[in-house]
């Protein structure tokens, strides 16, 4: 009972009174003016706890997982996802965090029901969606699944959400699912022709996640705006992670943009609420070796889910051995929540330095450029102090060194040398 009455309190402190009731929305032309953002909510006749901000705990620390749109488009059908599932499990990567098994777009048809209701491609999915989940279930596991805000999904050819999001988080629930990817896709831009785009995207997702909380599961929600560069601004009580950037392809210029992008955002990241650079593209080819380790390396520095996006049935001992690198996984998983930032970047040689929740610090010594550079950085820089000697450990080849100050590393084209770096013993 204390936690109703301290939940109601927070609701009335935010303009709603504990019968449910809603303010007023103020819908001339001119209220955004006035007002900067909206907090409209549907007037379902939620509880007031649902007007709490959307922090449930689900992602305390990055989330992890797989999700096969950046390998297989829309062609993921319910035969693929088992195959996922159980590889996840026998591989060894569920044990080193990879518990989410995520649907993209394209699961469901054009058009709805009779009733309303999302249908999911009989081709793909023959028996419905919540077998699907019980067995991924079955495994230990959880299942996520994907909604656009908008009238579609991003590729025109699936039912988006707008209208029935009330609707479809309940269809969600009784699935049984534990995370939502909600998608920007064919928004109802005409129809608030009045708001800003950060004023809608801010509407839609605290609407969807009014209707998760109301469907009585706890799921994870994804606010999935790649079009707005302000989301982490305004998503980090609406969603536990937001869009940071466009969406990734199977490049290193794609993987750099993303990054760049995110790390401006730095301040904006933390438990339970975290920046998303987007999927994995290790392993789907397009990138050498050594610019997939970059890419793992760079999202475990950003504290960013680790969603692989490869065939996990079909990928080499190289590929197999970048994800599942457990020091590099530990940096994005470290308790403290904090993402990394830059020291310095000087002319595409980045320093970047992550607090970890021992006192140690994980830095990434990375070259942007297409030439090899020595970089260099001091363990005052990083943020470190305190002790004589330092202890550097090489993630990626395990060696082992000391320095009183310096840290100094010739890092390949397209590369990283990433340390966690702590005091000698």
């Amino acid at each position: 009972m204390v936690l109703v009455a301290a939940l109601v309190s927070a609701a009335m402190l935010l303009g709603f009174s504990a019968s449910g009731n809603l303010p007023s929305w103020d819908s001339s032309p001119n209220a955004s003016a006035r007002t900067g953002s909206f907090a409209y909510v549907p007037t379902s006749g939620l509880p007031p706890y649902a007007f709490v901000p959307y922090g449930n705990g689900l992602a305390l620390t990055p989330p992890m997982g797989w999700n096969g749109y950046n390998h297989f488009g829309y062609a993921v059908t319910a035969d693929t996802v088992r195959a996922m599932a159980r590889t996840l499990v026998a591989s060894g990567m569920k044990a080193l965090g990879y518990t989410n098994v995520n649907l993209d777009g394209g699961w469901d048809l054009p058009n709805r029901s009779a009733n309303g209701e999302l249908q999911p491609d009989p081709k793909k999915f023959p028996h419905g969606i919540k077998p699907v989940a019980d067995y991924v279930h079955a495994l230990g596991l959880k299942f996520g699944i994907y909604a656009s805000a908008g009238y579609k999904n991003c590729a025109a050819t699936s039912a988006g959400s707008f209208g029935h999001y009330q609707q479809d988080a309940s269809a969600f629930a009784a699935w049984g699912v534990d995370y939502v990817k909600l998608d920007w896709c064919y928004l109802p831009v005409r129809k608030y022709s009045f708001m800003s785009h950060a004023a809608l995207s801010q509407m839609l997702a605290r609407q969807f996640g009014n209707a998760i909380l109301g469907s009585g599961r706890r799921m994870l929600l994804d606010v999935n705006d790649w079009i707005d560069p302000s989301t982490s601004a305004w998503a980090s009580n609406l969603g536990n992670m937001w869009r940071t950037g466009l969406d990734i392809s199977d490049n290193y210029q794609s993987v750099l943009a993303n990054f760049i992008r995110d790390m401006s955002h730095y301040l904006d990241a933390g438990p339970d609420h975290w920046n998303d650079p987007d999927m994995l593209e290790v392993g789907n080819g397009g990138m050498s070796l050594n610019e997939q380790r970059t890419q793992f390396s760079l999202w475990a520095e950003l504290a960013a889910p680790l969603i692989a996006g490869n065939d996990l049935t079909n990928m080499s001992h190289d590929v197999f051995a970048i994800l599942t690198n457990t020091q590099v996984i530990a940096v994005d998983q470290d308790s403290l929540g904090q993402q990394g930032y830059p020291v310095t970047n000087r002319n595409g040689h980045w320093v970047l330095t992550k607090a970890l929740e021992n006192g140690d610090r994980a830095v990434v010594l990375f070259d942007q450029t297409g030439r090899p550079a020595v970089i260099r950085t001091t363990i005052s820089a990083i943020g470190l102090s305190g002790a004589t000697r330092y202890q550097l450990r090489d993630v990626w080849t395990g060696s082992v060194t000391t320095t009183k100050s310096v840290i100094s590393a010739l890092v390949p084209a397209h590369g990283v040398v990433m340390y966690i770096v702590g005091p000698s013993a």
